[in-house]
């Protein structure tokens, strides 16, 4: 799943290189015989912003990174030449309520989806998690798939569970990793809990947008649902902004679906102006999360502009 023959033979690489750490990791003193911090060359992949605009053109000296709190030098890079793009769309009986609105989403997205260096797949998930589309460069493939989707036999929704597995395997992917996920962001029954996925997307690097449905039919059904329904709706969409803000991605929330073309026109506009960072990021085995920060400014007439920076919120 989600590995097409192109990407095969990078995924070979990366696994080797993966069984030489293993190997090394084995031999005893291998790791005590440097005391050398273990680093990891990382790429941070972030959005500059002010007034709801993007903001491009900015140079190595307009940024400031900062690794738990002290200041870390990096590069800036151009984007890896391979992005693989997954979009996940929620696909359950009880979606219907706000299907038009996941449907718009979808629909939209491959007519605004370049093909240069970009692959996409297509997802669903109800009880299951569903490919419905392995990764092509050809966006129109998922326009043409998504009406051929098989009704959906379940209430249920995993969400913690489909979002857990996707981000899993996007993790062993090469070059640039995003994932849009359409939905609601309830979750009925998952084995993984919300604090699992939320460990799970700062171990990846992978940057999640939003496209957050149903708006418009929780604002139908708001005086008629009682306190823990509410807190039900309220959890959801804490989770699904929670997944955007913590990778360096956004979310929305339209109260019509009429508005899911525009969001998914933000998401690829988004995609497009995002710079990257390349950092030498610590390696900690127990799992402790490192916070970043990063600034991002402009000195126009000795006076500093400063920008809103969509970023990752740390690393685990």
């Amino acid at each position: 799943m989600f590995i097409t023959a192109s990407h095969a033979g990078q995924a070979h690489y990366v696994t080797g290189l993966l069984l030489v750490a293993a190997a090394m990791c084995a031999i005893p003193g291998a790791r005590a015989a440097s005391r050398e911090p273990i680093v990891e060359e990382t790429s941070l992949y972030l959005n500059v912003e002010k007034n709801n605009q993007l903001i491009t053109g900015l140079g190595p000296r307009n940024f400031r990174l900062y690794i738990d709190g002290k200041f870390a030098p990096f590069r800036l890079e151009p984007p890896e030449e391979q992005t693989s793009i997954v979009v996940l769309a929620e696909f359950s009986r009880s979606s219907g309520y706000y299907f038009e609105d996941i449907d718009t989403a979808v629909r939209a997205f491959p007519r605004r989806a370049p093909t240069d260096g970009y692959w996409y797949a297509l997802a669903t998930y109800s009880q299951n998690l569903e490919v419905s589309v392995d990764f092509t460069q050809s966006p129109g493939e998922i326009l043409a798939a998504w009406p051929r989707v098989p009704a959906p036999m379940w209430n249920e929704i995993h969400t913690y569970d489909a979002i857990y597995e996707t981000l899993d395997k996007m993790g062993r992917l090469p070059g640039r990793r995003i994932l849009i996920v359409i939905g609601s962001g309830i979750d009925t029954s998952s084995e993984h809990t919300m604090n699992d996925v939320k460990k799970k997307l700062e171990a990846v690097n992978v940057v999640v947008f939003v496209a957050g449905a149903g708006s418009a039919f929780r604002g139908a059904m708001e005086s008629y649902l009682n306190s823990s329904a509410r807190m039900t709706l309220l959890q959801a969409r804490a989770f699904l902004k929670m997944l955007a803000d913590s990778s360096g991605g956004f979310s929305w929330f339209p109260m019509m679906p009429n508005g899911f073309p525009d969001v998914i026109e933000g998401i690829m506009q988004s995609v497009a102006s995002q710079y990257r960072l390349v950092c030498q990021l610590p390696l900690d085995v127990t799992g402790k999360f490192h916070k970043i920060k990063v600034e991002a400014f402009r000195i126009v007439d000795d006076k500093r502009e400063d920008f809103k920076v969509l970023v990752r919120s740390g690393w685990r």
